[in-house]
């Protein structure tokens, strides 16, 4: 295997980045696509695609964070609060309301 220069590198990034978003945008499809099957159609709702498309973007944005983080461990310069933690605890306050609030109209019907 070669070492990739700059010029590969920047090439494998690109092509990284539109297989994202195009896996990305096929997620978000399909999900709409389920929901309308489900709202016109009365068919069973697959939760099975927004729950990768969830899981792949929270992934992407606490990884990001994580990366960001380390680089700047250790500088003066750069001082922020701790964005992973605070990612994590929106997260799984915003997933509480969510369960929440589904059970609570689950229960009324």
């Amino acid at each position: 295997m070669k070492k990739m220069d700059e010029m590969d590198r920047n090439i494998q990034l690109r092509s990284k980045e539109w297989g994202y978003h195009t896996a990305m945008l096929a997620l978000a499809g399909w999900s709409l696509f389920n929901s309308f099957r489900t709202l016109t159609e009365g068919m069973a709702y697959n939760p099975l695609p927004g729950l990768i498309l969830c899981a792949a973007v929270c992934i992407q944005g606490l990884s990001q964070s994580m990366i960001k983080r380390k680089m700047i461990a250790g500088d003066e310069e750069y001082r922020e609060p701790n964005r992973l933690l605070w990612g994590i605890i929106c997260a799984v306050i915003a997933a509480v309301v969510v369960v929440s609030v589904g059970t609570y109209f689950m229960m009324r019907v």
